[in-house]
């Protein structure tokens, strides 16, 4: 069982059976999913990229729901959540990206306390977004970033404790999401190409604009949107790819009228 985010819903997807039931609908375009072991965080817009709303007056909360995907509550930070993108929980913080301010928010549950990150300096002007940070991973104790950059994008590697920028390296074209294979090389999904690259340079074409990666026992989840034009997106079908450990296309799920697909989890429930 897979948590979904699109568009539209929070989805639970059951691959082998096809069957797909929304958990949550209403709250604009869901993105990011992350989980502690007993709940799950879903970054919920407030907003449609379609939406008529400007985007400076989004106003974005995290879902939370317990392992039976029943919602306990909405948090708000002190500060705009806008445009949230992927999210991750680690060492009792959640860190969420927040592409229109090129920012990090992080939560920290037990305190209460949010902060305002920002990985490679405040922008002084509008538009704030100038790196599009969206996606984020924890390898070997380093805290890794795609600085997406509308165009030839970045690895960003940070060190967790100081936040000091260790290195930025190319990777991909409009890329999201990070995986680490067994053999240590990282995985991203080049969407502005339609393909999914390594860091040692291997890559596999899969068409679209693929965005969203799980690899879960010996399969790879690819979510994969329609390339339409903005207005469009929120009434496109996307798709669910899976792959064996060979990389050999296995099947395609269909997700019509759930306009773009943004993460893949898997779902505890």
């Amino acid at each position: 069982m897979l948590l979904v985010t699109t568009s539209h819903s929070l989805l639970r997807v059951d691959v082998e059976s096809r069957l797909v039931e929304p958990v949550h609908r209403g709250h604009g375009l869901y993105f990011g999913i992350a989980t502690d072991g007993n709940r799950h965080f879903v970054a919920a817009r407030k907003r449609m990229v379609s939406s008529d709303v400007p985007a400076h007056e989004e106003q974005g909360r995290i879902l939370v729901f317990d392992t039976a995907l029943r919602l306990l509550e909405e948090i708000a930070a002190p500060f705009p959540l806008r445009d949230m993108h992927e999210i991750l929980w680690h060492d009792g913080k959640l860190w969420v990206t927040c592409s229109f301010d090129n920012l990090v928010a992080i939560f920290e549950p037990a305190t209460g306390r949010w902060e305002a990150w920002h990985p490679l300096g405040p922008t002084p002007a509008a538009p704030y977004d100038v790196n599009h940070l969206n996606s984020l991973a924890v390898v070997n104790g380093q805290l890794c970033m795609i600085a997406h950059n509308f165009g030839a994008s970045e690895l960003l590697r940070f060190e967790i404790g100081s936040r000091a920028l260790v290195s930025r390296v190319p990777f991909g074209v409009q890329s999201h999401n990070i995986h680490e294979l067994e053999n240590g090389v990282l995985l991203t999904c080049s969407s502005g190409e339609g393909a999914l690259l390594g860091s040692d340079g291997w890559r596999l074409e899969v068409g679209g604009f693929p965005r969203g990666l799980l690899m879960e026992k010996g399969e790879t989840y690819v979510g994969l949107s329609e390339i339409a034009e903005r207005q469009d997106r929120d009434l496109s079908t996307c798709r669910l790819a899976v792959f064996d450990s060979q990389w050999r296309h296995l099947r395609t799920l269909d997700l019509p009228g759930e306009g773009l697909l943004l993460d893949i989890q898997e779902s505890s429930s």
